[in-house]
């Protein structure tokens, strides 16, 4: 299990944690997905066995949540 911190752009509200949590908490392989609006970070928790970071990302940016470059962190929980 690998855990990264995404900064992304405009978490504005619990709506948008809330589109965050579904659509990345819909890939295969991620077990946990932590949005906060408040610090515009995204955890998430997955397998990587059966999803990657490029894929996080993808679905972060496809739904307008655009992951800073060089800003995640890895193995932050539980590496």
């Amino acid at each position: 299990m690998k855990t990264e911190i995404y900064t992304v752009e405009d978490i504005h509200c619990k709506g948008c944690e809330t589109t965050i949590r579904t659509l990345v908490g819909d890939v295969a392989g991620v077990q946990q997905v932590d949005p906060d609006h408040r610090t515009n970070q995204v955890v998430v928790m997955y397998d990587e066995a059966q999803v990657d970071d490029i894929t996080i990302r993808d679905v972060l940016a496809d739904a307008g949540f655009s992951p800073r470059d060089g800003e995640e962190l890895d193995g932050v929980i539980g590496d």
